[in-house]
């Protein structure tokens, strides 16, 4: 089952088809996501998660379809002017910049935004007081987990629409990642829609308004993350389990 774009959507992928030396990776994927929602995408190692996020983000360039911003071709955009007007993308594993203190890192994130900079501040430090307490440090000597937290601040800090979030929890501690889902939430309720691929499918379906199943780059399953994570195709798919009826 493929999810169709509608007309509400503020971001759509159109049969997007992308590949790696003419071998596809993305089958014709069609999608949309609306304003202020929490978007997932699931599905087994090598099934075009991290590849749908890239070309979103202008780093691959696809071999057909189409991708709109409110309703506006942008695949023929670069990275930055993609950035520019607010789709941010945060690798898996994203580093810091380890000589450079706290705000600085921070700062670098709003390099091709500079408007509101001081509200945007606030808005991440009320996010990550750990940050704020943190702001002068260099960010070298954060911990773990206040080093994600740091490079999803500087994603917010570019003034972000839609926050493309590869792989967030990896490498993170449960009581961080709990942290982590608590401010997806909130950023959510700032306006911004996130779009956010990984292997914790339970913590990333749970976060979810919206989700899709992709295997061998194709969408296969769509729906609200707590339904998708009870569909008996998911769990075996990827949990190899089955889900007995109820009552057995």
């Amino acid at each position: 089952m493929e999810d169709k774009p509608c007309k509400s959507a503020v971001l759509e992928v159109r049969f997007l088809t992308v590949g790696y030396h003419d071998t596809p990776v993305l089958r014709e994927v069609s999608l949309g996501l609306s304003a202020d929602q929490i978007v997932a995408v699931v599905g087994p190692n090598g099934a075009g998660k991290s590849t749908l996020l890239k070309t979103i983000a202008g780093l691959i360039q696809p071999s057909k379809g189409a991708i709109l911003l409110d309703g506006e071709p942008i695949q023929g955009l670069p990275v930055w002017e993609r950035v520019r007007r607010g789709i941010v993308y945060v690798p898996e594993g994203m580093s810091v910049f380890p000589d450079m203190s706290v705000l600085e890192n921070l700062e670098i994130g709003a390099y091709l935004n500079r408007r509101s900079i001081s509200s945007r501040l606030q808005h991440v430090h009320e996010l990550f007081p750990e940050l704020r307490e943190r702001i002068s440090q260099r960010a070298s000597t954060l911990s773990g987990g206040q080093k994600r937290m740091l490079t999803l601040g500087r994603g917010l800090m570019a003034g972000a629409r839609i926050l493309l979030l590869d792989d967030p929890f990896l490498g993170l501690s449960p009581i961080i990642v709990r942290r982590f889902c608590e401010a997806f939430r909130a950023i959510r309720q700032s306006g911004v829609t996130l779009f956010i691929a990984g292997q914790h499918v339970r913590r990333i379906l749970n976060v979810a308004d919206l989700a899709f199943l992709i295997e061998d780059g194709n969408i296969t399953l769509s729906g609200p993350g707590d339904e998708i994570f009870g569909n008996a195709h998911l769990q075996q798919i990827l949990f190899g389990a089955q889900i007995r009826p109820v009552g057995f």
